[in-house]
């Protein structure tokens, strides 16, 4: 029998004391790794349940996901004559793989409420800021991401959430291209309505919904007409009466090269004078679509304002996404939400309570309104151009979604998505596997102290 030297002997002892303390302590820290994870996992499902009367609240999950393998013994195939080994690996505890939105629709909670609406399907409202300028479908991401339908009108007209961020959409605009001289049937009317019908418009509606997105608001109201104002004409006919709606009137283009159109907000009164368009007051560069009509054409009745908003006896939002009001003057139709829809729902990021943005993960964001109402337009009333045998198409990313997969259905808000017997369910799991991974290290620092009280 071979004798080693005392001191390589021991020296051994301590070199496999040492392996086995490496080995049980990985043991321990798999087990941290377990916790750490599992607590996660219980603030996820705590999140779910506080949230449980959270109107427009989407739940979560956490998907558990294995850390790092140490291979202790590579793998082989084999070879004519002995057979392939599998590998050894030893893994060292588990970590967050993703906490990942569920995105599908909740169910309707009535609340009775006009305004209040639910979007069926996939969709967000977009909101934000009154001075966002959306130039193009890049500018999108100026605006936040909603499924929270609260929606009421503040002291200035506009159509805003509970929390105050006004609401985009589709406006209710004078129509340019209107002309109650042409007879339908005609040379004259088919020709013009060619050009009306490929900007979205047509020729015999004195209103029409532009493309333009800009926050909904209620019309301006018209003042008590009078000769000296323009408001009874020279046979002593009323051209409008006191409390009618002065909707907007579409203008110009940003320049001759672009079809893009731009909504002039009569309120303002800043682009009327003596009864007429000023035109020395109107936009820099603005044009026309097909030499047809601009801002500039306009001979309608431009009514004195009173400088107050349209008195709406009621107000509410119908299954097209159309925001109806009423009242003295009948029904007005302010315009149509807007619907955002993402490449991937669940990819939207949380920007603070029911606000979301399409950032890295979501995708491109495509617009369209409710029933395919701006099916086959373009963002800000574009349309293509013909220069002898060449057509310019606007950008696709302008373009307008149908919109025929969304619904809204009005009265009430989405209920929370949070299922309280699932994340109960959950929770028991989690606590189990906390508390398996407590014993974990109980054993390992028992299975420690064992060792460290080993004899030389």
């Amino acid at each position: 029998m071979l004798w080693l030297p005392a001191r390589l002997a021991g020296g051994r002892r301590r070199q496999q004391r040492k392996e086995v303390f490496s080995r049980m302590t990985g043991a321990m820290y798999a087990a941290i790794g377990g916790l750490k994870t599992h607590m996660n996992n219980l603030n996820v499902i705590g999140n779910n349940v506080a949230n449980v009367n959270t109107a427009g609240f989407k739940a979560q999950r956490q998907i558990f996901q294995e850390t790092i393998y140490t291979t202790s013994r590579s793998g082989s195939n084999g070879t004519v004559t002995t057979g392939g080994v599998t590998p050894s690996q030893t893994g060292f505890g588990a970590q967050v793989g993703s906490i990942d939105l569920l995105m599908s629709p909740s169910t309707f909670n009535p609340t009775g409420a006009d305004l209040d609406c639910m979007i069926e399907g996939d969709g967000f409202l977009m909101v934000g800021n009154k001075d966002a300028v959306i130039n193009g479908a890049e500018d999108y991401g100026k605006l936040m991401l909603t499924r929270v339908g609260d929606l009421c009108q503040d002291p200035n007209g506009y159509i805003c959430d509970g929390q105050g961020n006004v609401v985009y959409g589709f406006a209710t605009v004078v129509n340019p291209y209107y002309d109650p001289t042409l007879e339908e049937g005609t040379d004259a009317y088919i020709a013009a309505e060619k050009i009306a019908n490929a900007a979205g418009f047509t020729v015999k509606d004195k209103y029409a919904v532009s493309s333009q997105l800009v926050p909904l608001r209620v019309p301006t109201a018209a003042a008590e007409p009078t000769e000296k104002n323009g408001g009874i004409d020279k046979d002593g006919k009323h051209v409008w009466e006191r409390g009618d709606p002065v909707y907007d009137l579409l203008g110009g283009v940003a320049s001759d090269t672009d079809s893009s159109r731009t909504n002039i907000n009569l309120a303002d009164g800043k682009y009327f004078k003596d009864g007429a368009i000023d035109e020395g007051s109107l936009p820099e560069g603005t044009g026309s679509i097909d030499g047809k009509t601009t801002i500039q054409d306009y001979t309608g009745p431009v009514p004195n304002l009173e400088g107050k908003y349209v008195n709406l006896k009621s107000m509410s939002i119908n299954k097209n996404g159309a925001i109806v009001g009423t009242g003295d003057s009948g029904t007005v139709v302010l315009g149509y939400v807007a619907i955002a829809n993402v490449d991937s729902p669940s990819g939207v990021t949380h920007v603070g309570g029911p606000y979301y943005q399409a950032l890295e993960g979501a995708g491109d964001i495509t617009v369209s309104a409710v029933g395919g109402i701006m099916s086959g337009r373009y963002l800000n009333n574009q349309v293509p151009k013909t220069d002898g045998n060449t057509t310019t198409v606007p950008p696709m990313d302008d373009a307008l979604g149908n919109g025929k997969g969304v619904g809204i259905r009005n009265g009430g808000l989405e209920a929370s998505s949070t299922d309280v017997a699932t994340e109960f369910a959950n929770m028991i799991v989690t606590q189990r596997g906390y508390q398996a991974n407590t014993r974990i290290i109980t054993v390992t620092d028992s299975m420690l102290e064992e060792l460290v009280n080993m004899k030389r």
